[in-house]
C-alpha cells in the first residue's frame, strides 16, 4: 500500500501500518483505523438493538438472564458449561426462565463470575447490564 492510500483520518483509534514511501522504501506510518472510522457506529447500533430484543425476551419470560448474558458475551452452551463447571444439560436447562428461578445461589455465583458481574446484576437484568457497561467503559 502506498503512503497516500494508508492515511485514514480517525483520531479516536490510531495504529501503525507499514507503507511504501515516496522514495520506494517501506516504513511505518501512524494512521487511524479504517474499521473504526467507517463501521463502529453501525456495530454499536446493531449491538444496542440486540440488547433491546434480548431484554424484551427476558421481560416476556421467553429466555433467562443467563441466556441474555451468554449471547452478549458470545459464548456457546459448551463454553459456558466448561467455564462455570456446571454440567451441559443443566446449563441448557438454565437458559429457560422457569428453571432459572430455581437455581441455587452457588450456581448463580458461578454464572456471575463468568459474566464478570454480581449475582444481583444477574438477577436484575436492566440494572445489571447498565452497571456492567459503565464499569467496562471506565476501564
Amino acid at each position: 500500500m502506498k503512503e497516500k492510500e494508508g492515511f485514514v483520518d480517525c483520531p479516536e483509534q490510531q495504529m501503525i501500518v507499514y507503507v511504501e514511501k515516496e522514495d520506494g522504501q517501506y516504513g511505518p506510518m501512524q494512521t487511524g483505523s479504517y474499521i473504526t472510522k467507517n463501521y463502529i457506529e453501525d456495530y454499536f447500533l446493531k449491538r444496542n438493538n440486540l440488547i433491546s430484543k434480548l431484554k424484551e425476551q427476558v421481560d416476556r419470560e421467553e429466555i433467562s438472564p443467563v441466556k441474555l448474558f451468554m449471547v452478549l458475551e458470545d459464548l456457546t452452551v459448551s463454553e459456558l458449561s466448561a467455564r462455570t463447571r456446571i454440567p451441559f444439560r443443566k446449563v441448557k436447562k438454565h437458559l429457560l426462565p422457569g428453571p432459572f428461578k430455581t437455581i441455587p445461589n452457588t450456581l448463580l455465583e458461578h454464572y456471575a463470575a463468568v459474566f464478570n458481574i454480581t449475582v444481583e446484576q444477574l438477577l436484575d437484568v436492566d440494572a445489571g447490564y447498565e452497571q456492567k457497561n459503565d464499569e467496562d467503559a471506565s476501564k
